[in-house]
């Protein structure tokens, strides 16, 4: 397997993330399982799958890491970071083990701490979109089928936002918003988020049961996005295991 130093990083230190609290939860898996697609081509992929998931040969991996440069310092943090949210927060023993990542690349825990605070503001903010974004594909063809009910709980459930606003957003199920200012927010972030979040979309597109609405939107929105309809079709595929 020959990867960049940076992809390393980014593969066992999301890894490490996931296992922090001992327990690799189903989204921190299926963040795992985008990561390794998204960073890594053929018969690898099933390799690093199982990587990720041993614990003890992550860290194995961890303690012969290769030198990384400077530059890539803040982007396998961010990433790593990111993991830690995507169970619907982070917890202590998550920020531990992003300060053991920060040392290793020579990050202070003070400016890990300052990162992991303007990361999480920037998640909350992404997070808001998201709950929006499933409300209105939620009623999309106007009847709120029970599937997708359920599958936007379960997409409130996963974002990094306190219990009181998850109960405040799933009003939103029954008076969504407008989707264009949501279009256009989605649009404004960077390369990564967008796709996350058309990715957080994905099990309301599949679950629902009133034919291709949902998917034409889906990809309408993915083009506003500026997400190449090839990313696009890849999301909707994998989720449907064609």
């Amino acid at each position: 397997m020959s990867l960049k130093p940076e992809q390393e990083w980014l593969l066992v230190g999301c890894g490490l993330i996931a296992h922090a609290d001992e327990i690799l939860d189903m989204g921190e898996w299926d963040a795992a399982l985008r990561l390794i697609d998204e960073t890594i081509d053929g018969e690898d992929r099933d390799t690093w799958r199982e990587i990720i998931a041993d614990q003890d040969a992550l860290e194995e991996r961890f303690a012969r890491l290769p030198p990384l440069d400077q530059g890539h310092h803040l982007e396998v943090l961010h990433r790593c970071w990111k993991m830690a949210l995507v169970d619907g927060g982070d917890s202590e023993i998550e920020e531990t083990v992003h300060d053991r990542i920060a040392r290793a690349l020579g990050v202070s825990e003070a400016e890990a701490a300052l990162l992991r605070e303007r990361w999480t503001r920037e998640a909350i903010e992404r997070a808001e979109l998201v709950a929006g974004l499933a409300a209105v594909f939620t009623n999309l063809d106007g009847h709120l089928d029970f599937q997708e009910a359920i599958h936007f709980d379960n997409i409130l459930e996963r974002l990094p936002l306190s219990m009181g606003r998850r109960l405040e957003l799933s009003n939103l199920l029954h008076k969504p918003p407008r989707l264009d200012p949501l279009a256009d927010k989605l649009a404004s972030l960077d390369a990564d988020d967008r796709l996350a979040t058309l990715h957080q979309l994905v099990p309301l597109v599949a679950a629902s049961q009133r034919g291709g609405r949902e998917r034409d939107a889906f990809f309408e929105l993915a083009g506003r996005a500026k997400v190449p309809l090839a990313e696009a079709e890849r999301l909707l595929n994998h989720e449907s295991g064609t």
